[in-house]
């Protein structure tokens, strides 16, 4: 009997030839092409999404509509961008949000890195089954101000700061009300215990990257846990907190009406009117839609210079 054919694969050996370049680069040129025909619908889809809003933001900032003196759109030229400029309130409000911004997202970084640090130290030292469980209950307790609802979170510190029986001021011996007499520290305050939580996990995810053998080989070489600090941990997770301070940059400046709104509601005077604050207030207090078109265009602009440095501080981290 004949023995049996071999498959044609075996039959051409080591000896057969490799596909040429021009295979290899028609067939990655092929699956590139399925990719894009895959995914061109759902991005032309989520583009137009996106578009529409920032088109029709633009469209009403250059025209003028007032529902409660004419239903028409009529055409403005550049005299709600221009307006800006002049506009006492705007820039006042745009002053206290900027104010915002650095202050809380200062807190944030060097309190949440702070104990990004402190919770790292007490996840590694802790060993066996109950130190596991011990240090996933103390990660679990820092997450629980970021879980709660921003609006739920800002009515629980307006009773706590309350003069007569909020427990800040038993505590404190006191009786400040603080959302009257320092507002601005207050809201303050409110975001960095909210959004604090954020910025420590994801400097406990950098400080856990950090190799081993830099501080064996510190530790050998007879560096403290200050020298350590400084000279291994800071420089190794540098680029992670500026790129994270960023994005909260970003975050806390378009983000901050509802804390805001649930406590002091811009008050006293301007002391807390934030720029979102005032766009609200433009289109659905005066319904002047046009005014508060060019006004979010402003916070946009703001917001896309924060994004803007993120992304550079990215190409610089890599």
């Amino acid at each position: 009997m004949s023995s049996p054919r071999r498959p044609e694969t075996r039959r051409r050996g080591r000896g057969a030839p490799s596909p040429g370049p021009a295979v290899v680069h028609r067939s990655s040129r092929r699956r590139r092409l399925a990719g894009i025909a895959f995914t061109l619908p759902s991005m032309l889809f989520v583009g137009a999404v996106m578009a529409y809003p920032l088109v029709y933001l633009g469209y009403m900032a250059l025209h003028t509509y007032r529902p409660l003196t004419s239903s028409e759109i009529t055409p403005a030229g550049l005299s709600n961008v221009t307006a800006l400029f002049t506009d006492s309130t705007v820039r006042s409000s745009l002053r206290v949000t900027l104010q915002f911004t650095l202050a809380s997202v200062a807190i944030e970084v060097v309190v949440g890195t702070a104990c990004a640090i402190l919770l790292a130290n007490v996840m590694l030292r802790l060993r066996g089954r109950l130190g596991r469980l011990f240090s996933r209950a103390l990660a679990s307790a820092f997450i629980v101000p970021f879980a709660v609802p921003a609006v739920a979170g800002a009515y629980a510190w307006r009773m706590m700061l309350d003069a007569q029986l909020g427990p800040v001021n038993q505590l404190l011996g006191t009786s400040i009300p603080w959302l009257v007499e320092h507002p601005l520290l207050s809201i303050i305050v409110i975001d960095a215990w909210k959004m604090t939580p954020f910025v420590l996990f994801v400097m406990l995810a950098a400080v856990m990257s950090i190799e081993p053998s830099q501080y064996e080989a510190a530790a050998l070489d007879g560096a403290g846990p200050v020298r350590t600090l400084f000279s291994i941990t800071l420089p190794s997770i540098l680029p992670i907190m500026l790129v994270t301070g960023a994005f909260r940059a970003v975050d806390a400046f378009t983000k901050v009406f509802d804390t805001v709104f649930a406590t002091t509601g811009g008050g006293p005077g301007d002391d807390t009117r934030v720029l979102p604050l005032v766009i609200w207030r433009t289109a659905f207090t005066h319904l002047d839609f046009g005014s508060a078109s060019a006004q979010a265009l402003l916070a946009l602009v703001i917001s896309l210079g924060f994004g803007v440095a993120l992304m550079v501080l990215q190409r610089r981290n890599r």
